[in-house]
């Protein structure tokens, strides 16, 4: 089980492949463990780098943090292993974070994708988020309960039509350390993207779903547009968690083409 000691923090990353590097950086309460399909569907060829961010899965920090910090820690990290460019590629508050890295470092940068990004989150998403993470630091909710009303935010009505017609049972996410995903919030809250998207001067794909509820199709098109020569994929029937299936696909012909 693999850590760096980066940037001041013991950071818990997943590693497989080699070849041209990839990493991949998850969003709120996620771990490395998100891209298990992901990696399976890139193939050969690649160095894949998955990160548990501060916050979540097995990294060990201290206190409070910022999306900077997160962005700092992955790029101490492909420094670590002596890595890199790198295609980056973020999901929801990772994206964000890949974005910062982009900005900052473009020297260690292939290309950008980012997966259900946005300029802005909506109030109604800001609002419930808020009301989980809170309730899950003070204890007020078990873990499977959270993770079933995160569910809500990211999957769609066809994924739970689907589950109740076979019988499937509908795995919730593991929320992990309880003060963790407060934490990334407030880090989420304080980030103003707009300014880190207008100086990207790397490649960039924009993914989203057509029926993300938490962050809507349109909060995507704001980011891509601020975003100079910004490509579009545009999946029907995804929400916030996206089937790497609909996506992989494009995103290795992205690849190729950076």
């Amino acid at each position: 089980m693999p850590f760096a000691d980066v940037n001041g923090i013991r950071m818990h990353y997943e590693r497989q492949g080699s070849g041209i590097p990839v990493l991949l950086v998850t969003g709120l309460a996620g771990t490395a463990a998100f891209w298990t399909r992901t990696a399976q569907l890139l193939g050969e060829g690649f160095d894949i780098i998955a990160v548990d961010n501060r916050g979540s899965g097995l990294t060990e920090c201290e206190g409070e943090f910022t999306i900077q910090d997160m962005a700092r820690d992955a790029v101490a990290l492909l420094e670590h292993l002596q890595v890199g460019p790198a295609h980056v590629v973020g999901w929801s508050m990772g994206s964000h974070i890949a974005l910062n890295l982009s900005a900052e470092r473009p020297d260690l940068v292939r290309s950008l994708t980012l997966i259900s990004s946005y300029l802005e989150r909506t109030a109604r998403a800001a609002y419930i988020l808020e009301v989980i993470g809170r309730a899950y630091e003070k204890g007020e909710v078990r873990e499977e309960v959270a993770g079933a009303m995160m569910n809500v935010l990211l999957r769609t009505e066809g994924y739970f039509e689907s589950a109740e017609r076979t019988g499937r049972p509908i795995r919730t996410a593991e929320l992990g350390e309880r003060s963790g995903m407060i934490r990334q919030m407030r880090a989420v809250s304080g980030y103003s993207i707009v300014d880190d998207a207008r100086r990207l001067r790397v490649p960039v794909l924009s993914v989203h779903g057509l029926e993300d509820i938490m962050t809507p199709p349109r909060c995507g098109d704001e980011l891509a547009a601020e975003i100079r020569g910004c490509e579009v994929l545009r999946i029907p029937g995804e929400g916030h968690i996206i089937r790497p299936e609909t996506y992989v696909p494009a995103m290795l012909d992205f690849f190729k083409n950076h």
